[in-house]
């Protein structure tokens, strides 16, 4: 599929696809997609039994299990996943990516430090339905170039099944395409939820580009009047990208900036690491890792799961802070 056509899916088809798929799992607490996939699930194996019970041919179980997929691909792709061909943030609001220039990072990141380190404030509780809200009103304002689609009241993460399995395999949160469902895990902390309930929500709005959804979650967040939201924006930013940071600076360089940090935001990290680490299960993280990759790469994202990383560059394409002297805008 083309860009064009992609396009005039995510901008004139999705929206009213979105709207009746959303507004029909919002009559349920829980997560429809879940239950999608276990049936589909159950009627593989069902077909499996069947076959063998009734000593058919192997290739009518065959036939039979290639329908089922291409019905579940063909929902995916219809109900969401064609946004994965649309053209990117950098050709929708005409600006292409800026050129690495080793003055200006450096003054991003004394900026990127002296907000983070402003921000800071012992995250204990969150209001869930207030950061909602502001998000969504935040949503809202954009204008249509940006290509996302409008907020609905009735969307809201859904409850899942399986919160235990995806907090075993890192999962923070994920979009359910067969309802356009957005879902938050249970297991994320206070700090991590604006950020992670804004990612996801930009993916029902139509976002497929991880990098383009950790960047419009952070300019949520960053320009919230609450602090807890805001530092959510610039911990998260530096979680995302760290690893960015070390590659283009250099061990040294990039150690002489972490310095720079106050303690408060390493203990942070390092709570969350060790929360993390104790949910999660190795060889099953793994192997998620390594399908989500290659399925993020099958649908156009050529970085794969380091996608999430790129956000670096779209902050520092299209927020303001070239614009005022290394002073956030």
């Amino acid at each position: 599929m083309t860009a064009a056509w992609a396009d005039f899916y995510a901008t004139r088809i999705y929206p009213a696809v979105s709207t009746a798929l959303s507004w029909v799992a919002a009559l349920f607490g829980f997560s429809l997609t879940e239950i999608v996939v276990v049936v589909f699930i159950a009627l593989a194996i069902w077909l499996i039994i069947k076959a063998i019970r009734r000593k058919r041919p192997w290739w009518r179980c065959v036939l039979g299990e290639m329908g089922l997929i291409l019905v579940l691909v063909a929902w995916f792709y219809g109900a969401w996943g064609l946004n994965y061909f649309r053209s990117s943030l950098y050709d929708r609001l005409g600006s292409p990516p800026m050129p690495y220039e080793e003055a200006e990072f450096q003054e991003f990141l004394g900026t990127f430090a002296e907000n983070l380190n402003a921000n800071w404030c012992d995250v204990e509780g969150i209001d869930h339905k207030a950061v909602e809200r502001e998000i969504k009103a935040w949503y809202t304002a954009l204008p249509p170039e940006c290509g996302l689609c409008k907020p609905g009241k009735w969307q809201h993460p859904k409850k899942m099944l399986f919160n235990r399995l995806y907090s075993a395999v890192g999962v923070l949160g994920f979009i359910g395409p067969a309802f356009d469902e957005m879902h938050v895990n249970h297991d994320v902390s206070p700090l991590e939820f604006p950020f992670i309930y804004a990612h996801e929500y930009s993916h029902v709005l139509g976002v497929s580009n991880e990098a383009e959804a950790n960047f419009w979650a952070f300019e949520a967040c960053r320009a919230s009047e609450n602090q807890a939201i805001r530092y959510s924006a610039w911990y998260m930013l530096l979680t995302f990208t760290a690893s960015n940071i070390r590659s283009l600076l250099g061990e040294e360089a990039y150690q002489a900036w972490a310095d720079t940090l106050i303690p408060e935001v390493y203990v942070d990290l390092e709570l969350a690491q060790l929360h993390w680490h104790e949910l999660r299960w190795p060889w099953l993280s793994k192997a998620q890792h390594k399908f989500y990759n290659l399925f993020l790469k099958t649908n156009r994202i050529a970085d794969g799961t380091a996608n999430y990383g790129q956000v670096l560059r779209l902050v520092l394409t299209f927020s303001d802070f070239h614009l005022h002297d290394g002073q956030e805008g």
